[in-house]
């Protein structure tokens, strides 16, 4: 099975109303892993890393080159019998800049299991926001989120959770399954994201799970004129890319006040030009990108792939 590309249309059918993608990561390569942090608190060599391809054989999931591909490059946690119930590893994401987003901001995660005995995930994810007294967070911060000060764990209300009764993994090992977080309390916030790998004695915990994707989407945007879909809107004219991201512009814009800006897949700026229809991205290196087109009126965000 060909890879899911994060799109803006990826998870849009499982989500109540229409909405824009403003950040995403695939884990495909070592630079989006650019700006996030590990953590394996309790030294075991067990963590959270980019995961191997993983094969359906007919059988059962698997490692290997042959068969079905279940997964590609992703971020997983690791795991074996030693100090399996004691696990306590995090990863914990740069700034994610929710600023402009207005109305339902909702976080979709693509995750499926590693092994085909693994059936129930709790993985926990806690939102960290930036404030004039602490723009950047620190480990601790994230782990004061789950614990109260009698060290009695605090559940967390923001959690990727699949697997479970209400959203079970499909029985078809070669499918993947959504969790969508409702963010909405953080519109127009920048915020950190800290997904904590724990495994414990008791509880739904499974250790080894697989996040192929993961993204933010937003309704609408402030000081932003939402693009109706009925419209003619901005198409890129070939996709992936190598050298010029050719561009064939929505009519709505304004051509001569129109500015393209790019972000890698960790949501960092890495490129603002004034719009031409050609835009030349060949300095940036390979992987998943976000174009942003702006005329200060209307503004489109479209997801690419430089090769």
């Amino acid at each position: 099975m060909k890879k899911i590309i994060l799109s803006s249309v990826l998870f849009l059918s499982q989500l109540a109303a229409a909405q824009s993608l403003v950040w995403g990561n695939s884990f495909d390569t070592p630079a989006d892993l650019q700006g996030w942090t590990f953590h394996d608190l309790n030294n075991n060599g067990n963590g959270w890393v980019q995961g191997q391809n993983i094969y359906h054989n007919g059988t059962t999931l698997a490692y290997g080159t042959a068969g079905v591909l279940r997964h590609s490059i992703n971020s997983v946690p690791t795991g074996n019998a030693n100090g399996f119930t004691t696990e306590n590893d995090w990863i914990i994401s740069p700034q994610i800049d929710l600023a402009n987003t207005t109305g339902t901001i909702t976080l979709a995660a693509n995750i499926g299991r590693q092994r085909s005995t693994h059936t129930i995930v709790a993985r926990e994810l806690f939102i960290y926001v930036s404030t004039p007294q602490k723009e950047v967070p620190t480990l601790s911060d994230f782990q004061a989120m789950t614990a109260d000060a009698d060290g009695n764990d605090v559940q967390s209300i923001y959690k990727i959770q699949v697997g479970d009764s209400a959203n079970p993994f499909p029985a078809d090992l070669t499918q993947f399954v959504q969790s969508l977080v409702d963010l909405s309390a953080f519109a127009g916030k920048k915020i950190y994201i800290g997904m904590w790998s724990n495994r414990k004695t008791s509880g739904n915990n499974v250790q080894n799970i697989n996040i192929d994707e993961i993204g933010i989407y937003a309704t609408s945007f402030l000081g932003t004129k939402d693009v109706k879909r009925n419209k003619i809107v901005t198409q890129i004219a070939e996709n992936p890319v190598k050298e010029s991201l050719h561009l064939q512009l929505n009519p709505a814009l304004k051509e001569n006040t129109t500015a393209v800006n790019i972000y890698n897949a960790a949501g960092q700026k890495v490129l603002t030009i004034k719009y031409s229809g050609v835009i030349h991205v060949a300095g940036l290196t390979a992987g998943h990108y976000i174009a942003e087109i702006t005329d200060g009126k209307t503004t489109e965000r479209l997801k690419f792939i430089k090769k």
